[in-house]
């Protein structure tokens, strides 16, 4: 009996596991991300994000360019210098195709104001 609860513990466990991976981004392809703030649907002041290459991007409303990292083992996105420096991002799937949010209460725990979640879902 233990051995069948075991065993059924297992396969629970491989088939969550299975199932968690599909949801990981492995790459963000260079292209504009539209930001979408989750409330109310209406596009973001700041602008769409360009991912410009494997490390640059810029915002849609600047020139500024600046830096990220991509780490797929946490699904973040660390932007490291540029207009969003120190802003808190994760990564997902959405439809199958990468998508960046910018979750609010990571991001006021740590001073950076945002009027929502907001969601930037990729466009090429």
């Amino acid at each position: 009996m233990a051995m069948k609860a075991y065993l059924l513990f297992l396969t629970f466990v491989a088939s969550g596991w299975c199932t968690a991976q599909n949801n990981n981004v492995s790459t963000l392809p260079a292209g504009k991300y539209e930001t979408i703030i989750k409330d109310n649907q209406l596009k973001w002041e700041r602008g769409d994000i360009i991912i410009l290459d494997q490390t640059k991007y810029k915002l849609s409303t600047s020139n500024d360019v600046g830096d990220y990292k991509f780490s797929i083992t946490a699904q973040r996105i660390f932007f490291t210098s540029g207009p969003l420096k120190s802003m808190y991002a994760r990564t997902s799937l959405n439809n199958d195709t990468p998508a960046i949010f910018l979750p609010f209460s990571e991001n006021e725990q740590i001073g950076n104001k945002l009027p929502s979640e907001v969601w930037c879902y990729y466009r090429h």
